[in-house]
């Protein structure tokens, strides 16, 4: 069945430009209509009622919350939003939240007001019955990105965050590390907290113990990262691999442990989490552990779009991580350990 964007290609305009001529409610250029109009039935397209009544009878456009739209991690997700919205000739409108939930509720109040017919919100720092009250009662349809929120899990899109840092720590001691430092984001995300939780239960379960000083927590940025792994060397000179929770804490610290004398991978291995595009381009080149962060932000539009009570198709609530290896990981002797299993 021909698409909205079969359209626009084949009359070499905007998925936008072909909104507004099937609605009819912008002026439009004659020849540039005719084309449309052209293609529309060469094609046999037949227009999305949905998406000519987010243009006619609703506002035509959905939100999107993200902690700092700056950032790759969340760069990534809003793409895959993005990339739904377009496909169904509507428009997108993005605000960062900062991880506060003052100007999380900020960022939601200012895209309902814009206004937006439905939210994609990812927050950190509203509080769970916060966010359940507001998809549940709110001014408009609401999907959560990113975390699973007890009592409205089918509105939720997750990764398995704890699946995740377990995938990270058993491919370092499938390495043969034994002495495995961990640098956490704020423990007041869940994300970070699962993987943490990962990290500990395999170690444990490969008969490997604990250290509370192997674990530092810091933000969720190169600089976080850089500082983790200088308070790392100083409190645990001994270990030989960190796990880092993102990809941007990793950058930062490999380039501070390379300032204080540690070789990546020869004296220090090093895995991160997200597998952000800067990822493959370190030096070394990062292992890490991927979320698939754009079909992610696709399966989030598309639940936002069900919930708006358009024909969509089927998505997945929750998605598994997968370790992506690199070269920023060197062996140091053969183990074996258990792969993690689902939990």
């Amino acid at each position: 069945m021909p698409t909205i964007k079969d359209v626009s290609r084949l009359a070499g305009v905007s998925t936008a430009t072909v909104s507004r001529v099937l609605n009819g409610t912008t002026p439009v250029a004659p020849g540039t209509r005719q084309r449309v109009l052209d293609a529309v039935a060469t094609l046999g397209f037949r227009p999305n009622a949905f998406a000519r009544g987010l243009v006619t009878s609703r506002a035509g456009g959905i939100g999107v919350t993200v902690n700092e739209v700056s950032s790759p991690y969340f760069g990534a997700a809003v793409f895959g939003v993005e990339q739904v919205a377009r496909e169904h000739g509507i428009h997108l409108l993005v605000s960062s939240g900062f991880a506060e939930a003052a100007r999380e509720r900020g960022s939601i109040d200012f895209l309902v007001e814009r206004p937006c017919d439905g939210l994609v919100v990812q927050a950190d720092g509203l509080a769970d019955d916060d966010l359940a009250e507001l998809v549940r009662h709110g001014p408009v349809p609401i999907v959560v990105f990113g975390r699973s929120v007890p009592g409205i899990e089918a509105a939720c899109v997750v990764l398995d965050n704890e699946r995740g840092g377990a995938l990270a720590t058993a491919h370092l001691l499938e390495r043969g590390h034994r002495s495995i430092g961990h640098v956490t984001g704020p423990h007041t995300f869940p994300d970070a907290r699962d993987r943490l939780r990962g990290y500990r239960r395999t170690l444990e379960a490969a008969g490997v113990e604990y250290h509370e000083r192997y674990v530092v927590e810091s933000t969720f940025r190169e600089d976080g990262g850089a500082r983790a792994a200088v308070a790392l060397l100083e409190r645990a000179p001994e270990i030989s691999a960190i796990f880092f929770g993102n990809d941007q804490m990793a950058a930062g610290g490999i380039r501070a442990l390379r300032e204080h004398g540690r070789d990546v991978p020869t004296d220090v291995s090093v895995v991160g989490f997200d597998d952000v595009f800067l990822a493959q381009y370190l030096t070394p080149a990062l292992t890490t552990v991927r979320q698939p962060l754009v079909e992610m932000g696709r399966a989030a539009a598309h639940m936002l779009l069900a919930r708006l009570g358009a024909p969509g198709e089927r998505v997945a609530r929750e998605f598994a991580p997968e370790l992506v290896e690199r070269q920023s990981v060197a062996h140091v002797g053969n183990a074996s350990v258990p792969r993690p299993g689902a939990r």
